[in-house]
């Protein structure tokens, strides 16, 4: 007889806790909605470039994506194909296209990237020198640092998806980027219309036979002055991809899941900066997605990797 009254007793405490959860979510939920109608955008977008700035991203408002900061901490561990390499293990179904030249006695990668990055889709250009005089080693084998300020070349980037434009950017910069936070898409579905603009003839030249020794025919190319502007549709190179299809579809099954989650949940709201900022306030864990996915994901990995090969690197002062 004690023994169901214990049960009963057990059962009416745990039915008593989850009532008292569900009123506490109920609460939360309330309360969020209640500050994302009555705070002011710049202070939405304050608090949310807060959390985002340790990553080395940032939200711009202007056109409603996600870009990396030009002085993220990234900058101080340059790239290299293991970088690639790990993309599928950060939720990243990308394509890669890296140009590889020699110009004043370094070698240059200059690399483009299009497609799912977590639970957005973006696209990058990053300009990278490896000043050693080692021709002999393959390019993709090698290390290459982030060039610095005085290197850093300009850039235009537009993203299309089945031709329809999602976003473009315009910037002198050394890692030009975009992603657009809740949007599912497969790379083949990306086309990235992009130019930089190399302001010696010399390192133009070079970006050029480069171009072609990746699989670029002259046709491809568009060459007006010092600026050069190809569309990235289909890689010519081959991918490094280390996992297998089967991996690959469960990683896109994710991100898909993952940006249903993120509609579904952010449903009161229409902007983005309205539906962050709600998740931040009532769903911590799930705004926790856009730090443990995609690039911003790889570049916390990349700290490690970085910190394991030290010759390669330049001192990194902890920001």
């Amino acid at each position: 007889m004690h023994f169901k009254w214990i049960c009963f007793a057990v059962c009416a405490a745990i039915v008593a806790l989850l009532v008292l959860f569900c009123c506490w979510r109920c609460y939360c939920r309330r309360k969020a909605r209640r500050l994302v109608r009555e705070q002011r955008d710049y202070i939405k977008i304050r608090e949310i470039n807060q959390a985002l700035g340790p990553f080395g991203f940032a939200y711009y408002a202007g056109k409603d994506i996600f870009c990396s900061l030009e002085d993220a901490w990234q900058r101080d561990f340059g790239y290299g194909k293991i970088y690639d390499t790990m993309a599928p293990f950060m939720n990243m179904e990308i394509d890669c296209e890296p140009i590889y030249f020699h110009y004043g006695g370094k070698r240059w990668l200059v690399e483009f990237w299009k497609g799912q990055y977590g639970i957005t889709t973006g696209a990058e250009i990053g300009i990278y020198w490896h000043e050693g005089g080692d021709y002999e080693i393959p390019p993709e084998e090698l290390f290459y640092h982030c060039v610095p300020q005085e290197q850093e070349i300009p850039m235009r980037m537009a993203l299309y998806k089945n031709g329809k434009l999602l976003f473009g950017r315009n910037q002198r910069h050394w890692w030009l980027t975009g992603f657009v936070l809740g949007e599912f898409s497969y790379p083949g579905e990306l086309m990235l219309e992009t130019s930089i603009t190399l302001e010696e003839p010399g390192m133009l030249e070079a970006f050029l036979e480069g171009c072609y020794n990746a699989g670029y025919r002259q046709e491809d190319l568009h060459v007006r002055c010092n600026t050069v502007s190809f569309c990235f549709y289909h890689p010519k190179q081959e991918q490094n991809i280390c996992c297998c299809r089967l991996y690959q579809r469960y990683i896109q099954w994710q991100n898909r899941h993952n940006c249903k989650l993120y509609d579904r949940v952010s449903r009161p709201f229409t902007r983005t900066v309205d539906k962050l900022y709600y998740l931040m306030k009532a769903y911590p864990r799930i705004f926790a997605l856009l730090t443990k996915t995609g690039r911003a994901a790889l570049g916390k990995k990349g700290k490690r990797i970085a910190l394991e090969r030290p010759v390669n690197l330049r001192t990194w002062n902890n920001r």
